[in-house]
């Protein structure tokens, strides 16, 4: 667990997700999903209770078995951002593909930089990774930003790779050395 204070004065923690974390998990993700931000759930296919314990039973079960670090950004008990790497497997095991989301109210506060180092740090200790990937809508100008003020460098472009908003748009893959 870490404890960080974003631009505003705001006290975020970050932790592991626990079991008893569904309820929080739920209402942060249908909170996501109306945004209809840039990521890959979609609020024309809703997400549902059972699906989301399903994917925090999952993430659990691979954090202890030693394939993803996962970590949640809590403002007081109320999930509020998330970042993970899951560990590539094989010959590949020194990759992690990265995810991060994080509510419209909490960003640029600096606590989406401080969750993808810390993320960061924890999967080159934990996970020996020493390489991440992710990918991002083309359209997804502030993400992209980020991105690349972390360090990532484009490394490829996949036309029509989601729909979006009636669209299809175009994926950008990067990766960075960690």
């Amino acid at each position: 667990m870490k404890t960080i204070i974003s631009k505003s004065g705001k006290k975020i923690t970050f932790r592991a997700p626990q079991k008893d974390d569904l309820d929080a998990l739920y209402k942060y993700a249908k909170k996501i999903e109306v945004e209809d931000t840039f990521i890959t759930l979609n609020p024309q296919e809703p997400l549902t209770y059972k699906e989301e314990k399903k994917f925090l039973s999952s993430f659990i079960k691979d954090v202890k078995a030693g394939k993803k670090v996962h970590v949640f950004a809590l403002d007081e008990n109320k999930i509020i951002g998330m970042c993970h790497v899951h560990k590539q497997g094989r010959r590949s095991g020194h990759v992690g593909q990265m995810g991060i989301a994080l509510l419209k109210k909490y960003r640029s506060e600096g606590i989406g930089r401080k969750l993808a180092k810390h993320v960061f740090a924890l999967a080159k200790k934990q996970l020996k990774i020493s390489k991440i990937t992710l990918f991002c809508f083309i359209n997804n100008k502030i993400a992209l930003s980020f991105y690349k003020k972390l360090g990532f460098i484009q490394f490829g472009h996949l036309p029509q790779a989601n729909q979006y908003k009636g669209e299809l748009i175009d994926s950008l893959y990067f990766y960075k050395n960690i």
